[in-house]
């Protein structure tokens, strides 16, 4: 059984009992379905949902679309006044039980979206930022238009302190995808791609949308999430993806980004 490091500083393991106390992380929900690695369902602490009744309302949704477990992926960033680990903790668990109370199979895991500066590093190994679910995986953001060697210089950093850093909505970086150093990037450090369901399905505008498909295409995808921020345009709606991805590349791989990627995080486990 493989050991690893979480954001405390804890060892953990594979099957670890995680922060609902229980030792099977799947709980209640079910393991078949969807895992979302990139969510702002959170209540009250970016710009995504804005109280708990608009939570609620966006994991009803959430569920309808065969989503089962979540991770909150609040936006962490230096110029701002971000919540505190501590505080995505008991929010969640709030959050949580009143799911539960109404009965919606879904499942949290605290997380964060970290917009890239240098020094979060330090902060991610003190406990200070949050992974994801405490894994060494970590959600990582930039600029749209931020510098290619900027980009690859700072996974490289997140790299060396042995965190698996994801880049966030990668359709999304000019430099990456007009130049076409997707690949590269890749090979330089290590870092793994997410790409958002809307903008495979063409409900993020044609720009994302082709270069979406084009990362899929040439096999440099890892995880497709939601990025959701609220009930409506922006909502937490994967099932037209899930619909896409079957019809034109099969099943498989599917599951693979949809539901064995995101729930290899949720153990700790290598892809």
């Amino acid at each position: 059984m493989k050991n690893e490091m979480n954001t405390t500083g804890i060892q953990r393991k594979e099957g670890y009992t995680d922060i609902h106390g229980s030792a099977d992380i799947h709980g209640s929900a079910d393991i078949h379905g969807f895992v979302d690695i990139h969510t702002h369902i959170l209540p009250g602490v970016d710009d995504g949902a804005e109280s708990m009744m608009q939570s609620i309302r966006m994991a009803r949704i959430a569920a309808m679309e065969g989503i089962s477990r979540i991770i909150l992926t609040p936006h962490q960033r230096a110029d701002r006044r971000c919540v505190s680990p501590e505080g995505i903790v008991r929010r969640m668990k709030l959050l949580q039980e009143e799911i539960d109370r109404q009965k919606i199979p879904i499942r949290l895991y605290p997380g964060s979206e970290l917009f890239y500066r240098h020094g979060i590093e330090e902060l991610l190994a003190a406990g200070k930022l949050m992974t994801l679910a405490g894994s060494s995986y970590c959600l990582v953001e930039f600029f749209p238009e931020e510098n290619y060697a900027y980009i690859r210089d700072g996974l490289n950093r997140l790299s060396s302190f042995g965190f698996r850093p994801i880049l966030a909505h990668a359709e999304r970086y000019e430099r990456i995808n007009k130049e076409d150093h997707a690949a590269e990037l890749k090979r330089q450090t290590g870092c793994l791609y997410q790409v958002n369901a809307g903008a495979l399905t063409g409900e993020n505008g044609f720009t994302w949308k082709s270069r979406s498909r084009k990362l899929l295409k040439n096999g440099l995808v890892d995880f497709i999430a939601t990025d959701a921020h609220n009930e409506k345009e922006r909502g937490p709606r994967i099932g037209r993806c899930a619909d896409w991805l079957e019809k034109r590349l099969g099943e498989a791989e599917r599951k693979r980004l949809l539901i064995d990627n995101p729930a290899a995080v949720l153990a700790g486990r290598e892809l």
